[in-house]
């Protein structure tokens, strides 16, 4: 006989017999009635009951009519998460807005419409059943308005908890708008020649989630703007790890003035660069193994052999192909593999590479907030409501980071959204049920302890 699951036996009572057809369960009313020739009870099946679901037991005639149907595991899992981590926060400074600023969190991660298009995705989720909002575009616009406050930085230094390492980064923009000021010419890496606002970003390597945005006029590239920045947080130990643009001696000497940590790479003609004799000692960094030197005026150098191959490799090929010369070659082999750090971190070699390997996560970080957020992408026109649609774009950051440190890599941030998507709940004139769970998003749930009940119960 077929074990039957455990959602399945709950159902299964005195008087009911559960029987399995396909990938169905189905109910049927029992008794039994004593045989006198066979000397033994014998069993009678009587009325058929209905479906088993794990919602309940219904027939089909008896099953009523569905007014509608919302997507319910992604924003569960989502509004879970929140739950026990942003909506404490949020509710404090912001009791009257908050259903407001975490769906519009939850929803841009669902699916980053414009601000116009946010109520359409907003009706198809369980979120509009259960708020009391309607995400209309005049309300988001409301919304940015009242965020333009202190509270939102208030809310993000809560995130930037005291004691954490943090990271910092920025990134640029563009904006075609003359209303808002702070957009001006500036350097970018892609070399673009817009007007443009710089995006300064702090990320918690303790946590490993995003906990600080904000705008700042992006003519902007001197330390004074990132000092400032660290002011506003509540995190006491941060350490900028920067591009190599960032270096100059007046950069450096407004760090140290203000007793601030800082990791930078230095280019390859740098005169910093010591003069390289016997290496210090190996350490493994992902499976391969990485050389040091000792320390010389705060610059600490390293050489990854496999790195370096690749180098060589790679220009002898464009020797090969006309594109370089072994004139070029001779001046730049010493450099094949190398990396220069100058930093005032007081760690071992070993430490200060892996924290600048470690600015990948930030880098990740700007990567979805532009192409899976579309952040850069906004047609605002004022400077205080673009802060505030940074700063709810930084709470969907936060959630997506929250997911992908659930995660165990089997699946993508987008693709667990997707996959939960498909748990619906289903309304009807006066219930709703739990519809019935793919497989994948079983999995998931269980995976990920996910609480379907957690909007529900609200």
């Amino acid at each position: 006989m077929t074990e039957l699951p455990e959602w399945v036996k709950k159902y299964k009572s005195k008087g009911i017999e559960i029987r399995k057809f396909g990938n169905r369960y189905y109910a049927y009313s029992v008794s039994s009635k004593y045989d006198k020739n066979k000397k033994r009870a014998r069993k009678i099946t009587g009325e058929y009951l209905g479906v088993v679901t794990e919602s309940g037991i219904f027939k089909k005639s008896a099953i009523p009519i569905v007014h509608t149907d919302y997507e319910y595991g992604a924003v569960a899992l989502l509004y879970g998460i929140a739950e026990k981590t942003l909506n404490p926060i949020i509710k404090k400074h912001y009791p009257l807005l908050f259903e407001r600023i975490i769906a519009f969190a939850i929803l841009r991660l669902i699916d980053p419409l414009p601000l116009k298009s946010v109520r359409y995705i907003y009706e198809k989720t369980y979120l509009s059943d259960v708020f009391d909002e309607t995400m209309s575009p005049e309300s988001l616009s409301n919304l940015l308005w009242a965020l333009s406050d202190q509270k939102s930085t208030e809310i993000m230094r809560e995130l930037s908890e005291k004691g954490e390492y943090m990271l910092m980064d920025m990134t640029a923009i563009f904006s075609r708008s003359k209303s808002i000021n702070i957009a001006e010419p500036g350097h970018n890496a892609d070399e673009i020649h817009l007007p443009q606002i710089n995006i300064l970003l702090l990320f918690s390597i303790t946590k490993m989630v995003p906990t600080f945005i904000r705008i700042v006029p992006g003519s902007i590239r001197d330390v004074s703007t990132l000092i400032n920045t660290i002011a506003m947080t509540s995190s006491s130990i941060v350490i900028l790890i920067m591009d190599k643009g960032f270096y100059s001696k007046d950069n450096i000497k407004e760090l140290e003035k203000h007793h601030i940590k800082y990791i930078i790479p230095l280019r390859r003609d740098s005169l910093l660069r010591p003069e390289l004799k016997e290496f210090a000692g190996v350490f493994k960094y992902e499976g391969r193994p990485i050389k040091y030197w000792n320390r010389s005026n705060n610059v600490i150098a390293y050489e990854d052999p496999e790195l370096k191959a690749e180098e060589e490799k790679d220009y002898l090929d464009r020797i090969n192909e006309g594109k370089r010369s072994r004139k070029e070659y001779m001046a730049s082999e010493g450099s094949f593999g190398k990396l220069y750090l100058l930093s005032n971190v007081n760690d071992s070699p070993e430490n200060i590479y892996k924290l600048y390997k470690q600015r990948e996560y930030i880098e990740y970080a700007f990567n979805v907030f532009k192409n899976l957020l579309e952040a850069d992408k906004t047609y605002l026109r004022d400077a205080n409501m673009l802060s505030s649609y940074m700063f709810l774009n930084l709470l969907s950051l936060y959630l997506y980071f929250q997911v992908l440190n659930m995660s165990d890599g089997k699946y993508s941030v987008r693709d667990i959204l997707l996959i939960l998507s498909r748990i619906k709940i289903y309304k009807y004139k006066d219930s709703e049920i739990l519809g019935e769970i793919p497989k994948k998003a079983k999995e998931l749930v269980q995976k990920l302890s996910i609480n379907l009940e957690v909007l529900r119960k609200k």
